[in-house]
């Protein structure tokens, strides 16, 4: 071999390994660019003219599904697998080599609980079907009236509910693609919405060192609109003839869009797995980088790793990006009327106009003199409280028992004002 050809190896060794952390780069950058405003309908601040923020029905499908993909802050589109892949990217369950069975709980804050269930099994030819469940509930609320401000003695429940079947199938060794069809419905009380959707997902392997893309389409389909017998109203046809007679007529609901998410991941392994650098068959460390982009909310992203030791043992962590919005806070000085004296500046935390909530400041003046803006999550009802926020943790154990696979996740994940949220996974396979 002549310095030439080697020259040219070196040369084209560097170009793909600068090509590979230019992609891991991208991703992030591009969410953190979004730091200045701009005119995009996903871009979304709190108080702008036009927000798309709770303009969408089905908002627990956007939920993280599988403590596995939420140890990693959400970084899992490029490496879901098995049934839990259908909450992130329906391709992936075409990896599974026998039938599986997958389950998790999640107790979210404000006692709202979701559940998952899937359920996979190769037909072979590279193909793979499975089923899915997705559940939520608000828990026990309180019944209000305007009659009964302080509550009827009634509870009710906010529930929302996704069925679904998937079917993958692997194209070539480095290409694979799934859909999931499903049922959604909402429940309010005893007013209901349901709508159909479809998840669209694919995992293509680069070809360079092992960098895998995963993508995903989430909850494509038409909107639905609430129904139910409280919406029934009494009408009077006419209230010029005495005789009129009284129908019952039904409110007619807005109709709801479903929160349409678009994923892209890409998933590189550093030690282990695909690995050209570092090969073995015990060790593996795959770092990801995820973007979401939803329909009714900012481009969003995240960070993670995975290690997993003889495929048995696994330890994950995540940090989020662009989860937070700027908040803007006024800054204040109070004048006294009379002697116009400056005291002391304060900022308008609550943007009440007022130093003290619990004080009445009746012979004063606060004059504006300057404003700054914070994040959401270092917020003054934030601030100092929460210093791993973003931050997902968690671990897994993989072992097979007389020809059982038994499969453990937990994980972890700091959700700032909201609290720590724990979530644990199960797994079968046969």
């Amino acid at each position: 071999m002549n310095l030439n050809t080697i020259n040219t190896a070196h040369n084209t060794m560097a170009k793909n390994i600068a090509l590979i952390l230019g992609l891991l780069i991208l991703i992030p950058s591009m969410i953190l660019a979004q730091d200045t405003r701009q005119d995009s309908l996903n871009t979304v601040y709190p108080g702008d003219d036009f927000s798309k923020v709770a303009t969408s029905m089905g908002q627990f499908l956007k939920l993280e599904y599988g403590a596995a993909g939420a140890a990693l802050g959400g970084a899992y589109t490029a490496l879901a697998s098995g049934p839990a892949s259908m909450a992130w990217n329906p391709a992936g369950i075409s990896s599974t080599t026998g039938a599986e069975l997958y389950m998790s709980n999640n107790e979210l804050y404000a006692g709202i609980t979701n559940s998952y269930l899937g359920f996979t099994i190769p037909m072979g030819g590279g193909n793979t079907v499975g089923i899915v469940a997705q559940y939520m509930t608000s828990g026990d609320m309180e019944v209000t009236t305007l009659d009964f401000p302080d509550g009827t003695g009634e509870q009710f429940q906010a529930t929302g509910l996704a069925l679904g079947v998937a079917f993958a199938r692997q194209l070539t060794d480095r290409l694979s693609v799934g859909v999931t069809s499903k049922m959604i419905r909402e429940q309010i009380y005893r007013e209901t919405a349901s709508t159909f959707a479809f998840d669209v997902g694919s995992n293509f392997d680069l070809g360079i060192y092992g960098l895998v893309l995963g993508m995903s389409i989430q909850n494509f389909g038409v909107g639905g609109r609430f129904d139910g017998p409280d919406l029934n109203q009494p009408l009077d046809v006419n209230d010029d003839l005495q005789s009129s007679p009284t129908v019952t007529t039904r409110l007619l609901t807005e109709e709801w869009p479903l929160p349409l998410v678009f994923r892209a991941g890409l998933r590189m392994d550093v030690i282990g797995g695909n690995s050209v650098w570092l090969p073995t068959a015990v060790h593996r460390l795959s770092i990801l980088a995820d973007a979401n982009d939803p329909f009714d909310s900012v481009l969003r992203g995240a960070l993670g790793f995975e290690y997993a030791w003889d495929d048995l043992l696994f330890v994950r962590g995540g940090y989020k990006l662009k989860y937070e919005w700027p908040v803007e806070y006024d800054v204040f000085k109070w004048e006294e009327n009379g002697e116009y004296d400056v005291g002391e500046s304060y900022i308008d935390w609550n943007d009440n106009g007022i130093r003290d909530p619990n004080e009445d400041y009746t012979d004063g003046l606060a004059v504006k003199t300057d404003e700054f803006s914070k994040t959401s999550w270092d917020s003054f009802y934030g601030a100092d409280k929460y210093s791993l926020r973003r931050f997902s943790i968690g671990a897994g154990l993989k072992y097979d028992m007389y020809g059982t696979k038994l499969l453990f996740d937990y994980s972890y994940s700091n959700y700032g004002i909201l609290g720590m949220v724990q979530q644990v996974s199960v797994g079968f396979g046969f």
